[in-house]
Formats: structure tokens, C-alpha cells, sequence
């Protein structure tokens, strides 16, 4: 299968098509093809740039890879230090032949660069949205290839769907790896319901009978566990059940999570913290309680549940640092740790041979975000972290628990339907006008006062759709309106693929700001313009 896909890469690669998707299911060995193609690369004297979504993984990977290539590899992200981040700008000037890197790495200055790897392409850390330069390093890597006449492979078991309709309409190769190394089966997927799990019940099961007994079956297998929740914390919310009153941050429009460990409430926005509440403040009553939980309160759970595993945490509050992330992933390597508990940088393409089982505990968290990619993220985030199970020698098992076992991205997860998947939210993405057939632009408004955050918006939402007409949607009420005591208002644009219009409606786009700046009271609105948008 390996030889299959390479064979097609280079095909592609031959007949002048410089970007070839690298569609390959989880444990299917696409780590072995970069190492092949880099190889290549550099034996021709050429520099090659591998893009990983997530700092952390750069440690993860560079060991594998010096296994397989044998040479010095070069690192370049944001927690380098700023000798060493020149000593990697020196090394890409001379001419060094690998470098690993996050998304910033497109920004180094190759001398001769010949091969780009995007690995888990799909992935929105890719995208750099809190700060100017707005920008896809996935789509940058591309660009920069381009210029450079280098070519471009994107990794991924879950590819995002824009790469996978540009595939499937030939502007990129394609090569396929459907079985895993081995051709060891994927992991097998049980539902479990939790709303009959807790039917009748005061307090929700956070684990199941189901899940109890395939944990302690692996534990005495020997076998690893991976456990999912995408949440830290101990518990997301402290609420009144008189009132329903719960507690908010005073600066954002979101709920504080507790973290037990701090024993403070916590804005996960603004970093905002104080003690938990003793009485409701709207009712003045001491019916107020922590409900949900965090992967915090589940390794607390755990600790309980199974007194003779070894059990630890990965998740923002326990890997801060390069060195912590890395601690863990090496306990977990060697088998020090039994249950790894943990929030989605576990599905950043972590690689174990012992992992036999993977219990995600709350699926519905990530289904209904109000996104028109909320589908394809919670599939891939899913399948993911469903891949990190039996990798090696035997098939893994996973228990996704839910309380909607009808969602659609359940059926397609369960059956690992990638292209059914993909084919619906291109059909439903054509209906409305979504990216891949169109491009998006998002204008976020944000004054300190409510009044003239409307103002503002409502005022160059007229003057764009003057312009553009009903390209133009807005203004939007965003589902979090105040961050940082800054009230959000966004403007949405649906263009065309068309560059001429693009630059049109950019240059609209700076005039019309400056016209609402000059606007009484409007002098310190702040305008955020975010193209492609994730």
C-alpha cells in the first residue's frame, strides 16, 4: 500500500501537478512515505520543510525521523528561544536539509527548498486568527512552494474537505492508504447511550457500566487508555438551581470553570479568577453547585475508580511548557502511565503501540457549535482520537458515549465514512454558498461601549452592501458577544473565486473602515478582517 501511494506521488508529481493530498486512515504509516520523499529530496541537494500543527508534536516526531534519516533536523516555533530561533534562520540560509516547524516555519528563508510537508493537514491550528498576519499556513505552505518550485504534500486521515474537493476535481494529486501497517483492523466502535445511562438519575454517570468493565478488562490485559473529554477543568459551571442563576466572568460572555487545583473560577477568555460563590448572588440562597465536569474531576474520578493505576492528566493545565507535554508523552511511551487523560491535543497525531482501548466521554460536547464546520471538525477530532487505539499487533477498541447516538457524524464515524461524510457537507456547503465555492470574509467589530459597537457595524455593513449587495450577511451577533469588555459585532462577505473582485473588495473594505472611524464616537472601534476564516 506504501509502495501504491508513493507510486502515485511521484506520478503526479511527474505530470506537473505540484500538490498531491496523502488521504491515509490512522496507523497507515504516512509518516513512513515523508521519510521516503524526504530522503529523496535531499539526496538532490534540495531543503525540505515539514509543517506540524502543534509545537509539542515537533519532540514527538523528530526522534522517529532521525531513526529513519539519520542527520541533524532543525526545529523553529514559537518556544524557541531567540538564540536558538537564529541559529534555525542560519541553518535554512546555508542550506540545512530538514526542518521541522509549526505554522511559522513558512516564514524562514530557504535557499533551496524542494519538498513541503503539511502533516494532519486538516488541522486549525494551522490557521493563525488572534493576531495580525491573519493567515492558513496549510494554504501558505502551498503559495510559498509555488514560488520556490517545490513541491507540496498534504497528510492527513481526515483531510479538510477544501482539500479533498480540490482531489477529487484533479487541481491536486491524490493517493490513498486504506488499510492500517500490518493490516491490523481499525479500532472497533461501541455506542454507549447516556441518556438511558442516566435516566432517573440526580447525578450524571460520568463512567459508564460499559466503559467501567472494558477499563478494567485492559488494565489486566496490560493494555493502555486513552480517555477523551473536551474540557479542562474540574467542572464548567457553578449554578443555582433555584434561580438557575450561574456564574459568568464580568469581562466576557462565558461561563467560569472551576479548576480544583487552583480551588478558583476561572474565564478561560480573559484569565479572569476569584473564589467559588458560597450563596447565589441573585437569590441569596445556598443552592448552588458545580455541574458538567473536566478532565480534571475525571482524573479525580479515576484516581478512585482504579486505585491501582497509574493515572495523569494532558491538557493546558498540565502541559503548559515543551518539557511538561514531553514529560508526559515519554512517561506515556514507556509505560509509565496506564490511563491518559486528556482534551483534543491527544488527537494531534500521537503515535503508541500499547493503546488498547479509547473511551471518549462526552461526544455531544463538540457537536453543536454554531459553525458550518462543526460537522467536519467534530468527525475529524472523533476519528482522531478513535485512531489512537490498537496500532500495533491487535485491534483496539473504542466507547463513544453520547446522548444523541443519531447525530449524523456519529453513523459516518462508526463506519470510519470519511467520503460519505465529505460528499454531504459538500452538497450542503453548495446549497449555501460555503467554502470550497466560495471565500469567505469575516469583519469583526469590537468597541468597549454596546451602542457604538452597533453603530459601527451597522453602518459598514450598508456601505459594503451597497457595494457588494447580498454577498454581504450582517450585522452578526457572534455566540460569544463581549471578550476582554470588548462587545463583538461581525460582518460576513461570500465572494466569488475570483482574485479581481478579491482585491475589489479588499480596497472597499479599507475605505469603508476608514469612513466609520471618522464617525462621532466611533474613533476607537477596532476592526479585525480575517480572510478564509476557521
Amino acid at each position: 500500500d506504501q509502495e501504491d501511494a508513493l507510486r502515485n506521488i511521484k506520478t503526479s508529481f511527474d505530470a506537473n501537478t505540484n500538490v498531491v493530498l496523502l488521504h491515509g486512515i490512522t496507523g497507515s504509516g504516512k509518516t513512513r512515505i515523508y521519510s521516503e520523499l524526504i530522503r529523496e529530496a535531499v539526496e538532490a541537494g534540495g531543503q525540505v520543510l515539514y509543517l506540524l500543527p502543534e509545537i509539542a508534536l515537533t519532540t514527538h516526531l523528530i526522534s522517529r525521523l532521525k531513526k529513519s534519516l539519520g542527520q541533524n533536523l532543525l526545529l523553529y516555533h514559537s518556544r524557541l528561544s531567540q538564540k536558538e530561533r537564529i541559529e534555525t534562520w542560519k541553518g535554512a540560509i546555508s542550506g540545512a536539509p530538514v526542518t521541522l516547524a509549526a505554522r511559522s516555519g513558512i516564514f524562514l528563508p530557504f535557499k533551496n527548498l524542494k519538498l513541503v510537508i503539511v502533516d494532519e493537514e486538516h488541522d486549525p491550528s494551522y490557521k493563525q486568527s488572534e493576531r495580525d498576519p491573519r493567515y492558513q499556513a496549510r494554504d501558505m505552505a502551498i503559495w510559498l512552494a509555488a514560488q520556490s518550485n517545490a513541491k507540496v504534500i498534504l497528510g492527513s486521515a481526515t483531510p479538510s474537505i477544501e482539500s479533498w474537493f480540490h482531489a477529487k476535481n484533479q487541481k491536486y494529486g491524490f493517493a490513498n492508504l486504506e488499510n492500517r501497517y500490518g493490516d491490523i483492523p481499525l479500532p472497533e466502535i461501541e455506542l454507549v447511550d447516556l441518556y438511558a445511562e442516566n435516566k432517573g438519575k440526580e447525578t450524571p454517570v460520568i463512567i459508564t457500566p460499559t466503559l467501567d468493565e472494558t477499563i478494567v478488562r485492559s488494565l489486566r490485559q496490560n493494555e493502555q487508555i486513552i480517555l477523551f473529554q473536551n474540557r479542562r477543568g474540574y467542572a464548567p459551571q457553578q449554578h443555582c438551581s433555584n434561580c438557575h442563576w450561574h456564574a459568568m466572568c464580568p469581562n466576557c460572555d462565558v461561563s467560569l470553570t472551576y479548576h480544583k487545583y487552583l480551588n478558583k473560577l476561572i474565564c478561560h477568555y480573559c484569565g479572569y479568577q476569584r473564589q467559588l460563590f458560597e450563596t447565589c448572588p441573585d437569590c441569596e440562597k445556598a443552592t448552588i453547585s458545580l455541574r458538567g465536569f473536566g478532565t480534571e474531576k475525571l482524573e479525580m474520578e479515576l484516581k478512585t475508580m482504579y486505585p491501582q493505576a497509574r493515572i495523569k492528566r494532558l491538557d493546558l493545565d498540565t502541559a503548559r511548557t515543551k518539557s511538561s507535554y514531553q514529560e508526559l508523552l515519554d512517561q506515556f511511551e514507556l509505560r509509565e502511565i496506564d490511563i491518559l487523560v486528556g482534551t483534543q491535543m491527544l488527537s494531534k497525531g500521537l503515535d503508541f503501540d500499547h493503546v488498547g482501548l479509547v473511551g471518549i466521554l462526552q461526544a455531544d460536547s463538540i457537536f453543536y457549535y454554531p459553525d458550518y464546520r462543526s460537522n467536519e471538525r467534530a468527525y475529524q477530532l472523533l476519528t482522531q482520537v478513535a485512531g489512537r487505539a490498537g496500532r500495533k499487533n491487535k485491534q483496539g477498541k473504542v466507547i463513544l458515549q453520547s446522548y444523541n447516538l443519531q447525530h449524523d457524524v456519529i453513523k459516518y464515524v462508526l463506519h470510519y465514512d470519511y467520503t460519505g461524510m465529505a460528499e454531504k457537507e459538500i452538497n450542503d456547503r453548495a446549497l449555501s454558498h460555503y467554502p470550497p465555492f466560495t471565500r469567505l470574509i469575516e469583519i469583526t467589530i469590537k468597541h468597549k461601549k454596546p451602542a457604538q459597537a452597533d453603530l459601527a457595524a451597522v453602518l459598514i455593513t450598508r456601505s459594503l452592501q451597497s457595494s457588494f449587495g447580498e454577498r454581504v450577511h450582517g450585522p452578526l451577533l457572534p455566540s460569544i458577544a463581549r471578550i476582554r469588555n470588548f462587545y463583538l459585532r461581525t460582518v460576513m462577505i461570500k465572494m466569488e473565486k475570483n482574485s479581481k473582485l478579491i482585491q475589489e473588495v479588499k480596497m472597499q473594505i479599507k475605505s469603508d473602515i476608514q469612513e466609520v472611524l471618522k464617525q462621532p464616537g466611533l474613533s476607537s472601534t477596532r476592526f479585525n478582517v480575517d480572510v478564509d476564516p476557521d
